[in-house]
């Protein structure tokens, strides 16, 4: 059983269940008890939370992340560490990737196609804008609602353009089928990259099939550095044109023909949509690599073990086909350039030149006259003496010139890089950034370490790697402006930063509420640094002075006191036998002249006039309306101190276990008098919010 499921994180976030593992991490359904609400909790793994490199790149992942708010990309709301647990906190999208709908749907429809590639490349263009590259654009991190919409996710390996780059055998974990040219090869990659993948993952879409295959993750990146796939229309025909043409402009393999940002793409993919007829005359990618600065792999060679065995190298499964075919029945079977070119089409290869050399092993071989033989080999002499000579010469002279090249390496620890770097004391030196890390003591730009160290002996061309200092780690902080002010706390504490809490009135912010920040919303700071928050206490309290309500009727008492500000609380009434006393108020729950805060609510005390019966005092009807028997009726008023430290107070009076009355007070009125009716006198029991507060007896007259 998985150690996390059932831990609770921070005393917040409860583990229920795995849902998803990745490289570096696992991702779990969770519940935020603070918030009431379903999150995803990634966590990373124990065999990397121990490495501090992959601990660092947990933590670009999540500042990059933080940054964006789209709706086409999945929200992160926590990061924090726990027990030395790294975790981050995300939106639970519940949904199928994109991968999985096309397994069980096959190619995509081109409606289909215009429904989903926009939402990617609108999520691609806030992210670039915001000077972020995904590296990772497959189906796989893809996640279909469903509504309909889509989320990218996972940007496990995004990282700020303008970082250190890293190369395909190191840290660049996307996938191969997906992967750039310029990416597979370790070059500087930019979101033209993130471009090309989201090609090939539109004519994954339309066909139905990756446009490169491979029996291993090196075949199909050669693939991509050196080859073009077919059209999507020469395996499905009706493919529109334009959509073909954008599909195959995102997948160029030079950069610079591609589209230069993911608006641009977005503007082609909305004319599409208009106009399926539509071209763009963007022309054909001609077949054959692309030409670049950097060296192409060399492609293994034809191998000939004897006369007997024939070994055939291919390109696309990349390994050697085996012949017990002697060469001469070979020749005898060898296939046309046509048959050659038809079985490339098969294998959706359109990079013919590893093929044309097989076609070339096959063709008929003429007599050679004895004349050129003679000439070969007097060629080849000369050339075996004269390269042994610059072998030799070559050989001695460097000798030399390393005697002449070498120096000692210099001091740069401590140096600005730079400063080292546009200096011209350094300029004979080769001096290279080899990595960049946060420093809580060490200025950001200064060099920490090198390798060779200062004063070793060194060639001129020798590479000193320098470690640069990024300075402390910064945390960009985000928007907490509108949000309930202990969560905001626990936000900034889950980022290592100190809180200071400030508050004042506000008319427009709601009680408890961030109303503004210090340092405001997006600053980059450093862990331990004082963020305040200032806090709303609400609209600022007034006050007014409550009028006399003595004799007034209850429309009256209303109207006096909405001229105070104040609100007419419960009207009670008491029966009279006064017909002139009739609605007219004889007690107030405030007294008159008191000052008590605006929007404060006034009860009211009301004669109601009943007619009194007229007794009957006929002898023979004993004990009715018996003047020396019966009771009268009377009322008592008892003052019932109220619970200052509750905002409201329930008051219940009862006797003998029946409920004689109960009602609710704001507890600022501290004391209420409250009016009983009953005959002669009762022993009552007052209770306020549940607790009994007195007993007495109450003496109706």
């Amino acid at each position: 059983m998985d150690r996390y499921l059932g831990k609770l994180l921070d005393n917040r976030y409860e583990i229920l269940e795995i849902i998803g593992t990745g490289g570096m991490a696992v991702v779990y359904r969770a519940r935020d008890r603070l918030l009431n609400r379903f999150v995803a909790v990634k966590i990373l793994k124990d065999e990397f939370a121990r490495d501090l490199d992959f601990r660092r790149r947990f933590h670009m992942e999540s500042q990059a992340v933080a940054m964006l708010s789209h709706p086409n990309i999945v929200s992160v709301y926590d990061v924090n560490r726990s027990d030395n647990i790294e975790y981050i906190v995300m939106e639970l999208v519940e949904g199928v990737t994109l991968k999985e709908y096309m397994e069980r749907k096959g190619a995509l429809s081109a409606a289909e196609t215009l429904h989903f590639v926009p939402q990617i490349a609108s999520a691609l263009e806030h992210a670039h804008s915001r000077g972020i590259i995904h590296r990772d654009i497959k189906p796989q991190n893809i996640i279909i609602l469903r509504d309909g919409s889509l989320k990218v996710t996972d940007f496990g390996i995004a990282r700020m353009a303008e970082s250190q780059q890293e190369t395909m055998t190191g840290d660049a974990l996307g996938s191969v089928h997906y992967v750039s040219p310029e990416q597979a090869r370790g070059s500087n990659i930019d979101a033209r990259s993130d471009i090309y993948s989201l090609g090939v993952v539109m004519y994954e879409m339309l066909t139905g099939r990756l446009p490169f295959e491979g029996d291993t993750p090196v075949a199909v990146v050669l693939q991509h550095i050196n080859s073009i796939p077919l059209l999507p229309s020469e395996i499905k025909p009706d493919i529109p044109t334009g959509l073909e043409e954008i599909t195959m402009k995102a997948m160029s393999p030079a950069p610079e023909d591609r589209y230069a940002s993911a608006t641009e793409m977005l503007i082609d993919l909305d004319l599409c949509k208009n106009d399926p007829n539509i071209v763009f005359d963007y022309g054909v990618v001609k077949p054959g690599p692309y030409v670049t600065d950097e060296p192409e792999p060399e492609p293994e060679p034809v191998v000939e073990p004897n006369a007997e065995e024939t070994v055939l190298f291919d390109p696309v499964q990349e390994k050697r086909l085996p012949s017990k075919r002697p060469r001469q029945e070979m020749d005898s079977h060898r296939p046309s350039r046509a048959q050659v070119r038809q079985d490339q089409r098969r294998r959706g290869y359109r990079d013919y030149s590893d093929y044309d050399d097989d076609y070339d092993d096959f063709r008929p071989r003429a007599r050679t006259p004895v004349f050129v033989f003679l000439i070969t080999g007097i060629l080849t002499a000369a050339i075996f003496f004269g390269g042994a000579a610059f072998i030799i010469s070559t050989i001695f002279g460097a000798e030399n010139t390393a005697e002449m090249d070498d120096i000692t390496a210099p001091d740069l620890v401590g140096k600005n890089y730079s400063d080292v770097v546009s200096s011209i004391q350094y300029a004979e030196y080769n001096i290279v950034e080899d990595e960049s890390v946060y420093s809580d003591s060490i200025e950001e730009g200064v060099i920490i370490s090198q390798e060779p160290p200062a004063g070793r002996t060194i060639k001129a061309t020798t590479e000193i790697y320098v470690t640069v200092s990024l300075g402390p780690k910064k945390i960009p902080l985000v928007d907490l402006i509108g949000v309930e002010a202990r969560a905001a706390k626990l936000r900034l504490e889950s980022l290592n930063l100190l809180v200071s809490m400030e508050y004042e009135v506000s008319d427009t912010v709601a009680e408890g509420y961030v109303i503004r920040m210090d340092p405001e919303p997006y600053t980059e700071l450093v862990e331990d640094e004082i963020v305040t928050l200032v806090v709303s206490l609400g609209p600022e309290e007034r006050f007014t002075t409550v009028p006399n309500l003595i004799d007034m009727t209850e429309s009256e008492a209303e109207r006096a006191l909405e001229i105070k500000n104040l609100v007419l609380g419960s009207v009670i009434p008491k029966e009279t036998d006064i017909e002139e006393e009739d609605g007219l108020v004889y007690d107030q729950s405030v007294a008159a002249d008191t000052e008590v805060s605006e929007k404060t609510a006034v009860d009211i005390y009301v004669y109601e006039y009943v007619e009194p019966d007229v007794p009957d005092n006929d002898p023979d009807i004993p004990g009715e309306n018996n003047s020396s028997d019966g009771e009268t009726t009377g009322t008592a008023i008892i003052w019932v101190p109220l619970d200052t430290s509750e905002e409201y107070s329930i008051v219940v009076i009862m006797s003998m276990g029946e409920v004689l009355f109960e009602q609710t007070y704001l507890s600022e009125y501290e004391t209420v008098p409250v009016t009983l009716e009953g005959s002669g006198s009762a022993m009552v029991s007052v209770y306020v919010n549940g607790t009994l507060v007195e007993e007495e007896i109450a003496v109706y007259d």
